[in-house]
C-alpha cells in the first residue's frame, strides 16, 4: 500500500473556498460512495477536504 505524503493538487484551491463550500463537497462524495461510487479519487479528496476543515477550526 502507499501513502501519499503530500496532499492532493486540488487541497491548494480549497483554501480559497468557504467552509459550507467544502462541507457541502464532503456530503456529496459520501452520497455518491454510499451509492457504491467508491474512486480513489474522491477517496483522497474527501480526506483533504477533512484535512482542511480540521485545520481551519484549530
Amino acid at each position: 500500500m502507499r501513502f501519499r505524503t503530500s496532499p492532493s493538487p486540488a487541497a491548494s484551491t480549497m483554501q480559497n473556498r468557504s467552509s459550507d463550500d467544502l462541507q457541502r463537497e464532503y456530503d456529496l462524495i459520501t452520497r455518491e460512495r454510499n451509492g457504491g461510487h467508491n474512486a480513489l479519487s474522491a477517496i483522497n479528496a474527501q480526506n483533504d477536504i477533512a484535512r482542511e476543515l480540521e485545520r481551519r477550526d484549530r
